[in-house]
């Protein structure tokens, strides 16, 4: 079988859906890094800083300044030590403000899940999951990457 042709057309598909979340980003009422920041918090989880950076790819000075920001704005709150590493949440305020920031970017992420989900089937998130996860594990024989 040959994969080539839908590989490009999977990270086509990525490509357009880092364009489309950074439009989304821009036209919130947060700040682009503080949209990714306020995306992973809003789960009602704690993460840290590191957890941060490596879900959405943005260096950690970056996450930092966001952070700090935050923190000072009242909307992200120190909640524990896991190790070195700080663990952030959500005030109540920062909730609501993810919330709003958000909203647009939720409502396009379910409209498109609705869609795909009459024509196929959860199925289609695990297949991507696993996609990934072995594009993530794959280590040449020779040690290059």
């Amino acid at each position: 079988m040959q994969y080539r042709q839908y590989i490009r057309r999977i990270a086509q598909c990525i490509s357009r859906m880092d364009g489309k979340y950074y439009d989304y980003a821009r036209r919130s009422m947060a700040a682009e890094n503080e949209v990714y920041v306020l995306y992973t918090l809003s789960d009602g989880e704690t993460h840290t800083q590191k957890n941060i950076c490596d879900e959405w790819h943005i260096p950690k000075t970056t996450v930092n300044s966001v952070v700090n920001k935050m923190r000072a704005d009242g909307t992200v709150e120190v909640a524990g030590v896991d190790g070195r590493e700080k663990l952030l949440r959500l005030t109540k305020a920062g909730a609501e403000y993810a919330g709003r920031a958000l909203e647009v970017i939720h409502s396009a992420e379910d409209h498109a899940m609705r869609k795909v989900f009459e024509k196929y089937s959860p199925e289609f998130v695990e297949a991507l999951e696993a996609f990934a996860a072995y594009f993530m594990e794959y280590e040449r024989d020779d040690g290059q990457q």
